[in-house]
């Protein structure tokens, strides 16, 4: 099951590099921001992937529950609003 995690992990960081890089090639406009915001949305993922993954798979020590609810906040937020802000520019684009 573990293994599953980190698999979403891997691809959502793939996709989060992909988008960064087609964002970073294309002039300021609408759609730039439409993929920054996916980009957003992919870190989030991968961060609580790896938060879970450190939560439910580990030794269970202070250390690592503590880096897996900062990854958890940390990737929940930025995944919500990457989301919010993709939803907000799309809506812009029709």
């Amino acid at each position: 099951m573990d293994r599953l995690f980190i698999i979403i992990a891997i691809a959502a960081f793939l996709l989060y590099i992909v988008t960064r890089i087609r964002a970073f090639r294309m002039q300021d406009s609408l759609e730039k921001r439409i993929l920054e915001s996916r980009a957003k949305t992919a870190l989030g993922t991968v961060l609580v992937m790896l938060s879970i993954n450190l939560l439910f798979f580990s030794m269970y020590t202070a250390l690592e529950i503590i880096i897996g609810v900062v990854f958890f906040v940390f990737g929940a937020a930025n995944a919500v609003y990457g989301f919010k802000a993709h939803k907000h520019y799309v809506a812009q684009l029709d």
